[in-house]
């Protein structure tokens, strides 16, 4: 990354590494887990076949690494791949998001009916309802949050390992906990509306509406992984407000007009009733700035202890292997060999290409 930040804003004349320099410095960077790329300006598709992600110039490089690569830039600038990092990690890091809502819903809904199977106690929900509920869940809301402006900071961040799993043990901890609770006021509402043991429209039109609140809070809170969420702006993601509006302009649909009541079994709440039920699932935000703000280590991704999945040690490797850098200063064309201390204060030998800039 030295060699393509020195290239951008200096434009400055390089001497480029040979293909067996490139070559080794993909296999360095594979034995370390990370992902690589072979130097665009290598003429023969080796370093392309060994790295990740293999790079060609469209106008400048030859026919034989451009058919090897699996990107070319057609423009030949740099800039280009500053855009496409940036939208490969708000993606990722997205999709991250969406599982966790997806998740939670589910295990939620699943968690509910499960515990009134096993008490014996009637279905909270009817069919209609569940129904409704996949749709609208698994619609505007969650598809909004794939198109979530990319964080600052995950654009400063530096990339992560080609082994890390989309599903960790924070995103899991954080679905099964907003699960939890929102299984917990949904069957609580449903308790106390239920008082002969009979089901009738009112106890479950209380109980649909709790759900469906403490979902549209929870999507709201997953739009970040480590902002709380009076931190996320609420006009930066329009196409997840117009999601919300579209979901709760459904809701009270279903709850208020005669023909959907009908279909759905449910009766129009008094506003005493929607108050108490919005200050009850906004719990939910509650929860999960708890555990953005006194749990990161345990809920964030980018904690050591949430990345891993199955609570596996991340050990350091004490032996350094040789890597090749390209520094930006210095005269053209000379190898030099430099000794340095790493953190545990073994030598490591460094060779590096000197090139001239202007």
């Amino acid at each position: 990354m030295v060699l393509l930040r020195a290239m951008r804003i200096s434009h400055s004349r390089i001497s480029t590494p040979s293909d067996s320099e490139s070559t080794e410095r993909v296999q360095c960077r594979h034995q370390n887990k990370k992902a690589s790329y072979f130097c665009p300006f290598c003429t023969t598709k080796t370093p392309s076949q060994a790295a990740d992600i293999g790079i060609a110039m469209g106008k400048g490089g030859t026919d034989v690494a451009k058919e090897a690569a699996d990107v070319v830039l057609a423009d030949d600038d740099f800039t280009t791949l500053t855009h496409a990092v940036a939208e490969g990690k708000g993606i990722f890091f997205n999709i991250r998001n969406f599982l966790a809502f997806q998740l939670s819903t589910s295990f939620a809904a699943l968690g509910m009916e499960s515990v009134a199977t096993a008490f014996s106690l009637p279905s909270p929900l009817n069919a209609m309802q569940i129904l409704w509920i996949n749709i609208i869940m698994d619609g505007p809301p969650a598809q909004s949050l794939g198109v979530e402006p990319v964080d600052e900071r995950i654009l400063r961040a530096p990339p992560r390992k080609v082994t890390d799993p989309i599903v960790t043990r924070a995103l899991l901890t954080r679905a099964v906990s907003s699960a939890a609770l929102i299984m917990f006021l949904t069957l609580k509402v449903f308790a106390n509306e239920l008082d002969d043991g009979h089901v009738t429209r009112r106890e479950t039109t209380m109980t649909f509406m709790t759900f469906v609140n403490c979902d549209l809070f929870n999507a709201y809170a997953c739009r970040s992984a480590d902002k709380c969420f009076y931190e996320i702006s609420p006009f930066s993601n329009p196409s997840f407000l117009w999601a919300m509006a579209f979901s709760v302009a459904g809701q009270f649909a279903v709850i208020y007009l005669p023909p959907l009541q009908s279909v759905f079994q449910t009766e129009a709440l008094s506003l005493g009733d929607l108050s108490w039920i919005v200050c009850l699932s906004s719990s939910v935000l509650l929860l999960d700035t708890v555990r953005k703000k006194f749990l990161r280590q345990y809920c964030s991704d980018n904690s050591r202890k949430g990345r891993s999945l199955f609570g596996r040690r991340i050990k350091k490797k004490k032996n350094k292997k040789k890597m090749i850098i390209t520094a930006a200063t210095g005269r053209l064309g000379k190898n030099f060999t430099k000794r340095i201390k790493n953190d545990s204060g073994n030598g490591s030998m460094i060779r590096a290409r000197k090139v001239t800039t202007h």
